[in-house]
């Protein structure tokens, strides 16, 4: 930990960096608290109160009743007996759905399941008189609240019903005989009511006299229409008679037909008959009978004939259906006619029988209403004072919140210990003073912990990219270039302004970049560095010296081949592999994206070139020293982005041969061990370590870092300050950015933004290169075991206290 005097800022400091301790021992302390608490937490018993009021009744019949039945033994201490007497409890079971209403106190008494329902429901009552009154309170307990108020409510509704019953038993009697009554004649009612409405409808009679009327209506009716199809048929009988007597005539002596009831037909038949032997007479007179035109005409008069006979055929036959019809209606009319007086005499059976149910269930209703005014003037000696109510806390209520609260105390307690332990055995730098005592080197710029959402507020809505799709990871890599107003950009800008006035005091031009380990975020602090110094206008060339994971092709969208590598193997001039804005120009960044800042035309980049099976031998070579004396002639700036210290050797052996080399540290991530050694490897090849940029701080991490905030961060121009805009609209743009990102874009851009700011990926080693490591110090390691197991006990000792198992 830091060897200065802690002031309160410093104890607020540790807090927040430990917090997850404190917050863990508090939290596991309180929930296992709490879970045995729980586990041995009593079942909570609810108890409800009801009061009833036993008092003499002062009525003229109340006063009749106790005269007659009135006994010394009559008193509180009895009427408590009975509310909790057997009789009185199988009505409680019985109201409360326990036991079948229907079962008789012989058959409950008899079913050992039934009694011992009854028996519970006794156990769970108590009475008691309530001091020097006449009240009597009914207290039940019951593990459902609602249950034992329900519990209490019928106890004293069954007892009061059945102390008014017994004073009332006569006239309770009589009501319940005349209820029972009523039930069975309104049956018989029905009965002959539905009797009356299946006779009407069965026989089709409202009343004898109508039906008796009706029926003689239609039988004269049928009569008449028999007699008219009788004298019909015999009239077609006549004309169908005297048309085959014509037919068998010569046709000379054959006369017209006229009959009235034939129909149409026959008429047309006749007239059409006129017309053939009309034409035939006038044949006649100038031809023979033997003609063939007369003969022709003979035919058709046959046939003639022989329908007019078929038609009245016909006739007749539907007449005789008819006067079939008509019979057997007149039969039936006469049967029915017949059967009208005993019909009668059912129907007035029927009527008799409901007129009689009838009356005498207006009789009934009429004695209930008796009853029950006689009912309205009962004895009442038992009143209900004070129903009870649904109890809102348990008699036995747990002390689990009392137990977990304590407990969550005591853990928090643990935890700011054990968070003070840990933080004095922390090997990680805390502050810039820390920091530049312990390298004794200065600390050149400082880059703050951004979190995403800021990020994501910074690119889309500051700088309109990304808008509805994924972030190109070039926006988060180039942050500089692509969001100059950001927080990010003004610390790269001190950056650079803490380099330049460093180089020009010490005449440096090129610089190497590179970190104790990897993942720590140097790649992306040398391009956005680089992108500064051509923001100004000085002439930067930003080397890729990273032959084992080069990033910086992919950072600006450009081909890795030909390269650094080419150069050194005598492959390619340097000159012919330098890539300016016209080759970033033809590679994935658009016009529009090169043109957002300008400096691009200041900004030369070579690439790392295909990656060699020995890259150390290759930065070692003679070539790697000229190359870097040429560039150095040409730029203002150069800078060399190469492997981590401690995983490989390059970046010792290039930092031998520039003017100087900048340490990035990932503050509170990497141990001091680690940086130290790094330190130290570069001191032992004489390199020039300018400085050491510390990068991902967060405000927790020391109190020099609490102005670090992104809010405390000066922004200049007219998109420089964010105007607020109220919280609809904000919600609005903010849903506008985001939610329509789809679920891929937005994990790979938390990826790419994690490995921007948080440096959290990791650097694949070479095969075949051995890592130097720091070797462990063995009283280190025991010290922060005896640590660990000295807060484990602690915290066994806190759960052991707490749940009363062991006691000081």
């Amino acid at each position: 930990m830091a060897q200065y005097e802690l002031n309160l800022r410093d104890y607020i400091r540790v807090l927040r960096k430990r917090k997850l301790i404190v917050a863990f021992s508090a939290f596991s302390l309180g929930f296992f608290s709490f879970l045995f608490a729980t586990l041995q937490k009593p079942i909570p018993l609810y108890k409800a109160a009801a009061s009833v009021k036993v008092e003499r009744n002062t009525s003229m019949a109340g006063l009749y009743l106790q005269t007659i039945s009135y006994d010394e033994s009559n008193n509180l201490d009895t009427q408590s007996a009975i509310i909790k007497s057997i009789p009185v409890m199988e009505f409680v079971a019985k109201r409360l759905g326990l036991i079948s209403e229907k079962l008789t106190p012989e058959e409950i008494r008899k079913d050992a399941r039934y009694i011992n329902r009854v028996l519970e429901l006794r156990d769970q009552i108590n009475t008691a008189i309530e001091g020097y009154t006449n009240i009597i309170n009914i207290e039940t307990v019951n593990r459902d609240p609602k249950f034992a108020q329900r519990l209490a409510n019928t106890v004293a509704e069954v007892y009061k019903e059945q102390n008014t019953l017994e004073k009332n038993k006569r006239i309770v009697e009589a009501k319940k005989y005349i209820e029972n009554q009523l039930v069975v004649v309104a049956d018989q009612l029905k009965t002959a009511q539905d009797n009356l409405r299946g006779f009407r409808e069965k026989n089709r009679i409202i009343t004898i006299e109508t039906t008796t009327a009706e029926t003689l209506q239609l039988l004269n009716d049928y009569e008449k229409e028999y007699a008219y199809a009788k004298q019909e048929r015999a009239e077609i009988e006549s004309l169908s008679s005297e048309l085959k007597k014509q037919k068998s005539l010569p046709k000379e002596e054959v006369e017209g037909f006229y009959a009235e009831k034939v129909g149409p037909i026959f008429s047309g038949l006749n007239t059409k008959l006129v017309d053939l032997y009309a034409t035939r007479n006038v044949l006649l007179v100038d031809l023979n009978e033997n003609h063939p035109d007369v003969q022709k005409l003979d035919v058709q008069i046959d046939k003639v004939f022989s329908n007019m006979i078929n038609h009245l055929n016909d006739q007749v036959k539907r007449i005789n259906e008819r006067e079939t019809f008509l019979s057997a209606e007149i039969a039936k009319t006469k049967e029915k006619f017949n059967a009208l007086p005993r019909l009668g005499s059912e129907l007035e059976n029927v009527v008799h029988v409901l007129e009689v149910n009838k009356n005498l269930y207006d009789s009934l209703k009429q004695r209930q209403q008796e009853t029950l005014i006689a009912e309205a003037e009962k004895v009442e000696e038992v009143s209900i004072v004070r129903p009870a109510l649904e109890p809102a806390f348990p008699i036995n209520p747990p002390t689990t919140g009392r137990t977990a609260a304590i407990g969550t105390v005591v853990g928090l307690i643990i935890g700011l210990v054990i968070a003070f332990i840990f933080e004095t055995m922390d090997t990680s730098i805390g502050t810039i003073e820390d920091v530049e005592s312990f390298l004794g080197v200065p600390v050149l710029g400082v880059i703050p912990f951004i979190r995403l959402e800021e990020i994501e507020e910074t690119l889309v809505s500051k700088e309109g990219l990304g808008e509805g799709g994924v972030m190109p990871e070039r926006y988060t890599r180039l942050i500089t270039h692509f969001a100059p107003k950001s927080t990010l950009s003004e610390s790269f800008r001190a950056l650079r302004t803490g380099v330049k006035f460093l180089c020009l005091e010490k005449g440096v031009k090129t610089i190497l970049f590179s970190s104790s380990s990897a993942g720590e975020g140097k790649s992306t602090a040398a391009v956005n560095l680089a992108i500064a110094f051509a923001q100004i206008g000085s002439k930067t060339l930003l080397v890729d010296a990273d032959m084992r994971k080069p990033v910086i092709s992919k950072f600006f969208g450009i081909e890795r081949e030909p390269g650094l590598s080419d150069v050194i193997l005598g492959n390619y001039d340097w000159k012919d592999i330098v890539r300016t804005v016209t080759d970033i120009m033809m590679g994935k960044l658009s016009m529009e994206e090169i043109m957002l800042t300008p400096g691009f035309d200041n900004l030369h980049i070579v690439t790392s070139g295909n990656i060699p099976p020995n890259p150390s031998e290759i930065i070692n070579s003679q070539r790697m020293t000229e190359f870097i004396n040429q560039v150095k002639a040409i730029y203002d700036v150069v800078i060399f982005d190469t492997t981590p210290i401690l995983p490989a050797t390059d970046a010792l052996i290039l930092g031998s041969k520039v003017d100087g080399s900048i340490i990035l540290y990932r503050v509170g991530k990497i141990a001091r061990g680690a940086l130290k050694r790094a330190k130290t490897q570069m001191d032992n090849i004489k390199a020039n370590v300018l400085g050491v940029v510390l990068n991902g701080l967060k405000p927790e991490v020391s109190a020099d870092y609490q102005h670090y905030g992104y809010y405390k961060y000066y922004s200049y121009g007219e998109g420089g300050k964010k105007k607020k805009l109220p919280w609809y609209k904000a919600a609005a743009e903010k849903s506008k950015s985001f939610v329509t990102k789809d679920k891929e874009g937005k994990r790979e851009l938390l990826e790419k933004i994690k490995s921007l700011f948080i440096f959290s990926k990791k650097q694949e080693i070479p095969q075949g290169k051995e890592i130097p490591r720091e070797k462990p110090k063995r009283w280190g390691f025991l010290i922060k075991i005896i640590l660990l197991v000295t807060s484990l006990a602690i915290l066994a000792a806190g759960l052991l206290w707490q749940f009363e198992i062991l006691r000081i």
